[in-house]
């Protein structure tokens, strides 16, 4: 609608001479509709559904779902000292995850339901709703197991428990439509590109981002359903997967000063003041392979922005390896808090996963004397309007050559594990170390190396190789994936947490090759008992086991592909 503007003085007679005086604004009826004004609320409400999941939330929901829970299990980032870290749910977390993917469903079930039948105008805006409700979906699937759907095409009263199985296969039908929908019609997704806060319009993108969705689901399925597997990862090369980092999915903060509006990391670290630090599982892959020498001295940040003493911002009593990943010095900075003994140690070596109640408590435990997140500053000041990464192309370099090498479809596994670690090192910054770190045989503590070729040793398999890439390349915001794989496949290696639920867990078995010695699932909001109780046993059913943090999602078969050495 437009609006009246008053002013204190009327056109003069010459300028009405000379040009007249348009007197419409004040002729129209500002409570009336405006011709070619966008009505389509739809719009609105798709858009904001890119907002509100993994790992776009606003702060409180995504410390707790993504920081809090995801990170541990990825054994990427420690950031803080919670029961979560020894495999004990929180029913309030855990509710808080149910409701933000059964909210962002219900919303874009409700832009697929108003805008079907007007697909002549709208194929595009219905082909990106399915497909970030494919996206969203499977987040929730993969985080509880089998989990009600409320359907787009009717209104259902109390949407019924659905297993994994035939919720992924709804999954790929999904797509199939969204690729269709993409191709007819001649509208844009969004009345204005700016909407589109992922891909601004480019439905092309958008087929590539929904190949590259229906590549990483395909994989997923490995070792529950080969032949559903090879099917999809062929349709999902056929129709083109992401090709550039130009392809790549990001969303940016609203950053607008606002609760929650910031990149999530940046407001956890620096305004709360809480290192997020590095993970043992995640120094053990980072040193020593490529046999790329540290170089020089690095700054902790936070404390140069903060004017703390030289002494205690820069390296000089900083041990660390003599070789390094090249990334991993971009993606951490060294300690901020000087130890109270003086004496930094060897601090590069990463925090303990799943430490006891008893070591929680110990000076030698304080986050701050670990690495923490080094990448949440920017030409000096916090970085805040820092982008979410939500797929980027080098993960699909790392899933291309996975199919490749496990005969899931025809190609070249050592071309694209080689493009995945090249477009990794572009991304941080370190791409002139790239061919030398590829052509090196020297071995992380796990006993990777990054020669694809060098098969010499334990821990140093191609799949070893692959997996380990892919985790670091998926480093901070696309955890999930992550611990995806380690349930899928048991890599990369990671340590046994310390301690863990004593009612499901041995505690005296640190065994790294076993599968079942690390988390599978998040327990169902127990609430679901109470308010939901028929359909919530019909989903424990379905799961397959109690509803307890160690049964294994449908996808996951307790497989080890890990030889790395204890």
């Amino acid at each position: 609608m437009k609006s009246i503007i008053k002013t204190g003085t009327l056109c003069s007679l010459f300028a009405l001479a000379v040009a007249g005086c348009d007197l419409t604004d004040i002729n129209e009826n500002p409570n009336q509709p405006t011709a070619g004004a966008n009505y389509n609320f739809d719009e609105a409400r798709l858009a904001g559904a890119f907002r509100g999941t993994v790992p776009i939330m606003e702060g409180d929901d995504e410390q707790r779902i993504k920081s809090l829970t995801i990170d541990f299990y990825a054994q990427m980032l420690d950031g803080g000292d919670f029961d979560t870290r020894n495999y004990l749910s929180n029913e309030d977390w855990n509710q808080r995850m149910y409701r933000r993917v059964q909210s962002a469903v219900s919303g874009l079930n409700i832009v697929i339901r108003n805008l079907t039948g007007r697909e002549s105008q709208y194929a595009k805006t219905i082909a990106v709703a399915k497909i970030w409700r494919v996206y969203v979906q499977a987040q929730g699937v993969d985080y509880f197991g089998p989990i009600p759907f409320a359907k787009y095409t009717e209104i259902e009263k109390n949407p019924p428990y659905k297993s994994v199985k035939d919720t992924y296969d709804e999954f790929f039908r999904e797509l199939d439509d969204a690729v269709d929908l993409l191709q007819k019609g001649s509208n844009n997704i969004f009345n204005s590109a700016v909407s589109d806060i992922v891909y601004q319009n480019d439905a092309a993108k958008w087929r590539k981002f929904a190949s590259s969705l229906r590549l990483r689901l395909a994989m997923r399925l490995s070792e529950a359903g080969e032949a559903t597997c090879k099917k999809e990862v062929a349709k999902a090369l056929t129709e083109g997967v992401m090709e550039s980092a130009a392809d790549n999915a990001a969303v940016p903060p609203r950053a607008d000063g606002s609760w929650g509006a910031d990149y999530n990391y940046t407001m956890f670290q620096i305004s709360w003041s809480g290192s997020l630090s590095m993970s043992s599982s995640f120094a053990k892959l980072v040193e020593g392979i490529g046999g790329i020498p540290w170089e020089g001295s690095i700054v902790n940040q936070r404390a140069v922005w903060n004017k703390k003493a030289t002494e205690e911002r820069i390296d000089k009593n900083y041990k660390h390896p003599a070789q390094i990943d090249p990334r991993a010095t971009v993606m951490f900075d060294p300690p901020y808090a000087k130890p109270k003994t003086g004496n930094y140690g060897n601090a590069w070596a990463g925090l303990p996963p799943g430490l006891s109640a008893s070591d929680k408590g110990k000076d030698q435990y304080s986050r701050g004397y670990y690495p923490e997140l080094g990448i949440l500053f920017k030409n000096g000041a916090p970085y805040k309007n820092r982008p979410y990464d939500v797929f980027r192309y080098e993960e699909t370099c790392f899933l291309k050559a996975e199919a490749f090498l496990r005969g899931f479809a025809q190609g070249d596994a050592k071309a694209e594990y080689e493009k995945g670690v090249r477009a990794s090192f572009d991304t941080w910054g370190v791409s002139g170390h790239a061919t030398a770190y590829l052509a090196s045989k020297v071995k992380n503590p796990a006993g990777t190396s990054a020669g694809f070729n060098d098969i010499e040793g334990p821990g140093n398999t191609p799949l070893e190789k692959i997996i380990t890439q892919k985790y670091l390349s998926l480093f901070p915001d696309i955890a999930m994936e992550a611990w995806n794989d380690k349930r899928r496949l048991n890599l990369p290696r990671m340590d046994v947490p310390d301690s863990r639920n004593e009612l499901l867990y041995n505690g005296s078995d640190k065994d790294i090759k076993k599968p079942a010695n690390f988390i599978k699932r998040i327990q169902y909001p127990q609430n679901e008992i109470q308010i939901n109780k028929a359909e919530y046993d019909k989903g424990v059913r379905l799961l397959g086991g109690p509803d307890v943090v160690s049964t294994p999602i449908w996808w996951d078969k307790n497989k080890n592909y890990c030889t790395s050495a204890q």
